[in-house]
C-alpha cells in the first residue's frame, strides 16, 4: 500500500506530496483498536487511511457508544489534533484490519503551517467530513433498526472496497448503539430477503444495490 491510495493526500501538490511522505511510516491497524487513547497534542498521530477503516465513535456511558462516521481511502483520521482541536467526545476505533501511514500531529502542523494550500486542503476535507457525519447521525435517527443496519453495511462496503467484511453482531451492536439481539433479528431479515449471508465474524453482500433500496426511508 503507498500513500497515493490515499485520495486526500492525492489531493496535494506534488511538492506538498514529496515533503508529507517523507515524514510518514507505514502503520498496520488492527480492528478493534483506538487509535490516539488519550494522547497529549503532541503524541497524537494522524493516520492517512490505504486500507483499513476507522469508525467514529461518541461515548455516551462506559456502555454506551454510538458511530457517527466512518473514514477510509479517503480520509486520515487524527486531524483534529493537527489543528489543535482535539475533541475527547469522539473516538476514533479502527473497524477493518488494513494498512495506514502515520505521521506525528505535531510535525503535519508543522508542515500545514509552511504549506497553506495543503491547510486549505485538509480544512475543506474537515468540513465535508461534518456532513459526513451530520449525514450519518440523521440516518441513525430516524430510521429502523434494520434500515439503520443495511446503511452501516453499505457504508462499511464503500468505504473498505469490498463486499465480504469481517463484522460480528456484537461489533455491529456496538456501532449502532443497540443490543445484539436486535442486530441479529436485522441481520436475518436481511439474510431472508436475499441481501446478504453471513458466517461467524464474517458477513457477505450479496445485493449491494438491493441494501441500499433497504436504508432508504418508505
Amino acid at each position: 500500500m503507498t500513500l497515493s491510495q490515499n485520495s486526500l493526500f492525492t489531493q496535494l501538490t506534488d511538492i506538498e506530496q514529496t515533503l508529507l511522505q517523507a515524514l510518514c511510516e507505514p502503520v498496520a491497524l488492527k480492528a478493534g483498536q483506538m487509535l490516539n487513547p488519550q494522547a497529549s497534542d503532541t503524541a497524537a498521530q494522524v493516520y492517512f487511511l490505504t486500507g483499513a477503516t476507522v469508525a467514529l465513535m461518541v461515548q455516551g456511558g462506559p456502555r454506551s457508544s454510538l458511530a457517527v462516521g466512518l473514514l477510509g481511502s479517503d480520509s486520515a483520521a487524527g486531524l483534529e489534533y493537527a489543528l489543535n482541536a482535539s475533541t475527547p467526545q469522539l473516538q476514533f476505533r479502527v473497524q477493518t484490519t488494513g494498512h495506514a501511514w502515520g505521521v506525528k500531529a505535531s510535525v503535519f502542523r508543522a508542515l500545514m503551517l509552511q504549506n497553506p494550500h495543503m491547510l486549505g486542503i485538509v480544512s475543506h476535507h474537515l468540513w465535508q467530513l461534518v456532513e459526513h457525519v451530520a449525514a450519518v447521525a440523521a440516518c441513525m435517527q430516524t430510521l429502523d433498526i434494520r434500515a439503520r443496519l443495511a446503511a452501516w453495511l453499505v457504508l462499511s462496503a464503500e468505504k473498505a472496497q469490498t463486499t465480504t467484511l469481517h463484522l460480528t453482531h456484537e461489533h455491529l451492536a456496538h456501532m449502532l448503539g443497540v443490543r445484539r439481539v436486535s442486530i441479529t433479528l436485522a441481520a436475518g431479515e436481511l439474510r431472508d430477503m436475499g441481501l446478504l449471508r453471513y458466517t461467524r465474524g464474517q458477513l457477505h453482500i450479496l445485493d449491494l444495490s438491493g441494501l441500499k433500496k433497504a436504508h432508504q426511508p418508505h
